[in-house]
């Protein structure tokens, strides 16, 4: 009788042992992968999207978030993406005390409420200005009105704007913004009127000089150069 109760509780710790067995069982892992552009180009100030695709047979939710070291790119906080549909990230550029460069971030995927390894991805954000700002640091102007056709020297202030124009102060008595066509080589200014006149100019670019020529109402008031 001893021998047969042995028996039967050997039995019973093997089955105890087989359904702890089945309940340590890890949790099924879900396969997914994902797509997200490699780099975002900024020329100035501005916001830019970023999409985050993620693809699975799964029907989850999943959870994507951007990680950057340099603070002057603001993305906000972490996006949820269904399956098989794509998430974005609004991503502002405050381009002030920013040199043009790539800065590095790292972008991770990861499944919402499963303890799984996030994937992730290397996503590079550039600031890439227009040539306008090779002429942010030029100091050097010249006018001459027609008015007299005396030329004037002038020591000038040159910047770099939040719209990716050249922002010019002491060339004339009004601040001068102008427009660059960097590959046609051209320029032109945002009109304004001053003194009751509607005032325009236009240019060219040759190497590190900019030519320009103003208009006053419609007629040539005066022709000026900005150098280094």
């Amino acid at each position: 009788m001893n021998r047969l109760f042995a028996l039967l509780g050997v039995c019973l710790n093997l089955i105890g042992m087989q359904s702890c067995t089945k309940e340590s069982d890890p949790p099924q892992t879900t396969e997914f992968n994902f797509t997200a552009p490699d780099t975002v180009v900024f020329e100035h100030s501005d916001t830019k999207t970023l999409e985050v695709s993620v693809m699975s047979a799964t029907a989850m939710d999943f959870v994507a978030n951007l990680s950057c070291d340099n603070s002057s790119f603001q993305y906000g906080g972490e996006i949820v993406i269904a399956s098989n549909q794509s998430g974005t990230f609004n991503i502002q550029f405050n381009q002030f005390g920013v040199a043009p460069a790539s800065y590095d971030c790292n972008l991770t995927v990861s499944v919402a409420n499963e303890n799984n390894l996030p994937q992730s991805k290397s996503i590079q954000l550039r600031y890439a200005p227009n040539c306008a700002y090779d002429f942010k640091d030029h100091q050097n102007g010249q006018i001459t009105y027609q008015i007299n056709g005396n030329l004037q020297n002038r020591s000038i202030d040159c910047s770099y704007n939040n719209e990716g124009q050249l922002v010019v102060d002491g060339l004339t008595t009004y601040q001068v913004v102008l427009n660059l066509n960097c590959s046609a080589g051209t320029v032109t200014m945002d009109p304004i009127t001053n003194i009751g006149s509607y005032m325009t100019a236009d240019g060219t670019i040759q190497g590190s000089v900019i030519h320009l020529n103003f208009y006053s109402d419609g007629a040539l008031h005066a022709v000026g150069k900005i150098s280094i």
